[in-house]
């Protein structure tokens, strides 16, 4: 018998454990919580690294302006290419790369070859997003898909906050490397263990990819993403700001024609017929906007308005919004099935939206405890959001599509991540007044209203559950 014959044979019995979807479930969690976790603290480190580096702030910011860019980009072409080719296969792969790249990113010897490292290991390791979504809800019921993405949504959302925890302290005592090197064994780890535990998913070998499909989705959001990133800095007039606004929508236009002429679409425009489909990723990129742009502007409020310049503290203040997005999407994949993917999108929209608009109130009378308080439950109903609204875009496909459904919808969070930090950073601009602090996370409560609103169309549990059905049957 072959290595390959007995790899599968040892997989299926695998497979035969009473528990065997919750292993799978726990080893992806475990391998996207390793890549994740650097995060918030590696943002804490870039003015050490760019005095290690010997380069300015603005271009070691590339280091987490250039992966998000990437990520948006990879993320739906990756969930494509696990659904023509197998996602366990993708993961595999994708992990590995993007592990041997985070080797790589910790020998950097300048800030042009840390921000190519990090680039090309998160567009590479964008793979394992919509693969990990796609192999979990391959293996559990779709009664059970929401609770398991909901325990999904939480590691993933806590372990930025563990980074900070933990990896500060390596940070101050072994300097900014230290982080990619902490990294890499956990990846190691978890890739290893993967090998033998994955399930293979199903391929479609005699369909081609969509290559013009891909190129010109990946420069519309490309110029796009660049464009709102850069602008606030660069200037809105800046050639390069002017170029990205200008090729964003072109090529967006030349994407739709290829969807329409092309056999295999990457993305079939039909999803965007289904109310299951549109409505969540309408409600993500509202959330998401609200949710971002008000997460970056924190670090400044808590230094302009309270007095707190060191990272350390700073930092610790923040871990109130990843761990309310836990404890959010926990409770929301717990109870989904009982009450319905859109009453929980609904109450979590409003939730954000009451403890924004009262966060900037406490900034104005000064309460620090208010506000980190608020932050959590901010953090909480952020977190509500997110598990129905993966749960429903899943749902409203075939499980043939759940990879670039899935990624989809990544690409549309990080969309309206970087169009909500944009807007934010422009109004603050450099006032230190408790008064534009309260202006800017009203206007954030608004918009999460507006995600609110929006999740009342969202199909009823029902309704999504029986069409999905009938197109399965």
């Amino acid at each position: 018998m072959s290595t390959k014959s007995q790899w599968s044979d040892r997989r299926r019995r695998f497979q035969d454990w009473p528990h065997y979807r919750w292993a799978v479930l726990g080893l992806t969690m475990a391998g996207i919580a390793s890549t994740s976790f650097p995060i918030t603290v590696l943002s804490a480190s870039l003015p050490e690294i760019a005095n290690d580096l010997q380069t300015s702030e603005s271009a070691v910011s590339w280091v987490q302006t250039a992966p998000l860019i990437a990520m948006a980009v990879g993320t739906p072409i990756a969930g494509k290419f696990g659904d023509l080719y197998g996602h366990r296969r993708l993961y595999l792969w994708g992990y590995a790369f993007a592990t041997g790249f985070t080797v790589l990113t910790a020998v950097a010897w300048n800030v042009g070859a840390l921000v190519a490292m990090r680039t090309l290991g998160s567009l590479i390791g964008a793979a394992t997003l919509p693969a990990s979504m796609a192999i979990i809800m391959t293996v559990f019921a779709r009664r059970e898909r929401a609770l398991a993405l909901g325990y999904w949504s939480a590691v993933t959302a806590m372990s930025p906050a563990i980074g900070v925890a933990f990896g500060g302290f390596m940070v101050d005592a072994f300097g900014w490397r230290a982080i990619f090197y902490i990294q890499a064994v956990p990846s190691l780890i978890a890739l290893l263990a993967a090998i033998p535990l994955l399930p293979d998913t199903a391929r479609k070998p005699e369909v081609r990819f969509d290559v013009g499909g891909a190129v010109s989705l990946g420069v519309a959001v490309t110029g796009l993403l660049m464009a709102i990133n850069r602008g606030p800095e660069w200037g809105w007039g800046h050639p390069l700001v002017v170029a990205g606004l200008a090729v964003s929508p072109v090529a967006l236009a030349v994407f739709a024609v290829v969807e329409r002429q092309t056999a295999d679409p990457l993305f079939p425009l039909e999803f965007l017929a289904r109310r299951g489909f549109v409505i969540p990723n309408l409600v993500t990129f509202l959330g998401h906007m609200a949710y971002m742009g008000t997460l970056v502007v924190a670090p400044f409020m808590l230094e302009r308005s309270f007095g707190i310049t060191e990272v350390s503290q700073i930092s610790a203040a923040l871990i109130a919004r990843p761990v309310g997005f836990s404890v959010g999407a926990w409770y929301a994949g717990r109870v989904e099935s009982r009450i319905g993917g859109r009453t929980i999108m609904i109450v979590g929209a409003l939730t954000m939206s009451a403890a924004l608009a009262a966060t900037g109130a406490f900034a104005l009378v000064g309460s620090l405890v208010g506000v980190i308080v608020l932050l959590f439950v901010a953090g909480v109903g952020q977190g509500a959001i997110r598990t129905p609204a993966v749960a429903g875009v899943a749902n409203s496909v075939d499980d043939a599509d759940l990879g670039v459904a899935t990624g989809s919808l990544q690409m549309i969070g990080h969309i309206g991540a970087a169009t909500g930090i944009t807007i934010m950073i422009t109004v603050l601009g450099p006032s230190d007044s408790s008064e534009r602090f309260f202006a800017i996370f009203l206007l954030a409560a608004v918009i999460a209203s507006a995600s609110a609103f929006s999740a009342r169309w969202s199909p009823a549990l029902g309704a999504a559950r029986s069409a999905r059905a009938g197109r399965q049957g």
